[in-house]
């Protein structure tokens, strides 16, 4: 063997070259992979928003991740609507109705189904049923904003809480994102044999029929397991559509997905091209990253029926078939206090009832304030705010007795708190001390 002067041999050196090469060709991809995704992703995110981010070279500081409307407040939801789309007939009627809460304190998700068939009032178009409010919006979007604006302020209505976004996608974007990810696995627990369901031309029918147990859907099944109501129930169609929606966040979230490029790209191509919303692109990547980390075991599920004890009963009449509330047209009492009180467990009534004082003792100027706001979302009683010694571990007093240890303990969890029992609390039932754990 022939030595250099270095004292290595001659084949040592192209060796080194080659593997010096190989890792420099593979960051070159991997960056380029990175780049031609964040580009794909900026582009396709800036279709689907309506709102006006400036000149595509600011693309940039669309990653820049701000906070999300109602956060500060503890408290964001968005509105999910599907439909078929501008080459549906009727395609622009909502025939989903989903409203999405997150809650910032728990890091909570809930899920409120509403009947497409409410009878609500839609501003500037009278009565009409829920599913028109987004259909009335397009019509005239110059002067309404659009679809989703006249959808979420009328279901904000409704609910009496604020719909800070919304978000849409048609039948076919739903399809296709489903295949894209493979599919989505589903336990069907009632067998389901729709000889009505219509066909792509809504003329004819396409009979659908699933039996109990485990399937592997595609998009055209997923579809029509979502939306079949004529041998069921719309409400029964509602459960299944949140049951579906779970499965493609899964779906999407695995490492097959997520570490898969063109995946990634086809799905951010199928966004751009069937999904509207009002976020912007950061805050359409501050909810990406939540979501990721969400568990959708611990997700709470609601649907709005007319079961006997809930708070809906239907007629038909010259309107055709409509939902309304039990207490009277207009009456929506009952729907505000369920969508205030999704993430609790405590009643109601006990929430109203019960007197409730928040003081600040974290050391961080507002956040008495703020906790009162949220716990307000939530349906609570806030009677006073105040600020208090400084403490580390946030404390609630309980002064009136067992009747309200279910409301303390529902309390301590969103909190992170101690309960402790208190003899007096002038004319409070319950006592928050807002310590430094939960800055």
């Amino acid at each position: 063997m022939i030595y250099r002067k270095s004292g290595l041999p001659y084949n040592t050196r192209p060796k080194n070259k080659i593997l010096k090469i190989i890792i420099l060709s593979l960051l070159v991809a991997i960056i380029g992979i990175g780049v031609w995704i964040g580009w794909t992703a900026i582009r396709s995110l800036k279709k689907i928003t309506a709102v006006d981010g400036g000149n595509f070279l600011s693309f940039l500081g669309d990653f820049n991740q701000p906070t999300l409307k109602g956060q500060s407040e503890g408290r964001t939801n968005i509105l999910l609507m599907g439909m078929g789309g501008k080459s549906h007939p009727g395609g622009m009627l909502s025939d989903t109705n989903i409203v999405l809460s997150i809650d910032w304190a728990t890091k909570k998700v809930a899920m409120l189904s509403i009947p497409r068939d409410l009878w609500v009032k839609v501003h500037g178009n009278g009565f009409a049923k829920l599913n028109a409010a987004h259909a009335y919006g397009e019509q005239n979007s110059k002067t309404s904003g659009g679809g989703g604006v006249v959808a979420s302020e009328t279901i904000s209505k409704v609910l009496d809480i604020p719909v800070h976004y919304y978000l849409t996608i048609d039948f076919e974007g739903f399809k296709k994102i489903v295949d894209t990810v493979g599919g989505v696995d589903i336990y069907v627990d009632k067998a389901i044999y729709d000889p009505y369901y219509p066909a792509n031309n809504m003329i004819d029918y396409d009979p659908f029929k699933i039996s109990t147990g485990e399937h592997h859907l595609n998009g055209e099944t997923a579809l029509k397991y979502a939306r079949s109501r004529e041998t069921t129930s719309d409400f029964d169609r509602s459960r299944r559509q949140q049951q579906v929606m779970s499965a493609v966040k899964e779906k999407t979230l695995t490492l097959n997905i997520l570490g898969n490029p063109k995946k990634i790209t086809d799905l951010l191509n199928i966004i751009g091209g069937h999904l509207k919303t009002n976020m912007t692109v950061g805050e359409i990547l501050s909810l990406w990253d939540l979501i990721k980390v969400v568990d959708t075991e611990t997700m709470t599920n609601k649907v709005l029926d007319t079961a006997v004890n809930g708070p809906l009963t239907s007629v038909t009449d010259q309107r055709g078939y409509v939902v309304i509330p039990r207490k009277g047209e207009g009456n929506f009492i009952e729907l505000q206090k369920l969508a205030k009180g999704i993430f609790s467990a405590a009643s109601v009534a006990d929430k109203q009832d019960l007197r409730i004082e928040v003081l600040n003792g974290s050391g961080k100027d507002g956040m008495a304030k703020q906790i009162s706001q949220l716990l307000q979302s939530y349906g609570y009683n806030v009677a006073k705010i105040g600020d208090a010694p400084k403490a580390l571990d946030s404390i609630i007093y309980n002064c009136a007795g067992a009747s309200a240890d279910p409301t303390a303990q529902d309390l301590a969890a969103t909190l992170k708190a101690t309960v402790k029992q208190k003899t007096s609390c002038q004319n409070i039932d319950l006592q928050i001390i807002i310590g430094q754990n939960n800055l």
